[in-house]
């Protein structure tokens, strides 16, 4: 940076520090109203909400969590009785299609839950070019490896 560079940056900052000072000495303070208790009460009742102790609050939030302490246990209960749904699908992969858009076309029929995850597996594992252009059967059971296998031709 150059002296005439500094010195023009310098004189910007004195000229904007000069008009945030006057803006802030000739704002208008005296229609500023202070915040009072009735100001609060007038508003949390328009508003249709209630202000509470800390006391209460914490009261509260403690009588909450015991209460949903024996909900998170049968909330746990229930996924184990269910039964994980399979999502089936003919992977169609044409000549031209990226593998990214492979990727896409998986996670978009529920086969895989992140498509970047599978496409860094793919590269990692350099299969990204191995796709081959066909119909492939695939199901969400498939792990990466399997899925792999399915699609590329090694």
């Amino acid at each position: 940076m150059t002296s005439k560079n500094l010195r023009g940056f310098s004189a910007g900052i004195i000229i904007s520090t000069g008009i945030l000072a006057g803006v802030y000495y000739t704002a208008d303070t005296e229609n500023r109203s202070e915040l009072t208790d009735t100001a609060v009460e007038q508003y949390l009742s328009e508003k249709g909400e209630l202000a509470i102790s800390k006391e209460e609050y914490t009261s509260l939030t403690e009588a909450e969590s015991a209460a949903a302490a024996p909900a998170k246990e049968e909330v746990e209960a229930e996924p184990e009785k269910e039964e994980e749904k399979v999502f089936q699908m003919t992977l169609t992969i044409t000549q031209g299609m990226s593998t990214g858009e492979v990727c896409d076309l998986l996670q978009k029929g529920n086969i895989i839950k992140d498509s970047k995850e599978f496409l860094k597996f793919l590269r990692s594992n350099n299969l990204e070019g191995a796709v081959r252009a066909e119909s492939h059967q695939v199901n969400s059971n498939m792990n990466f490896d399997e899925l792999a296998k399915e699609i590329t031709s090694s």
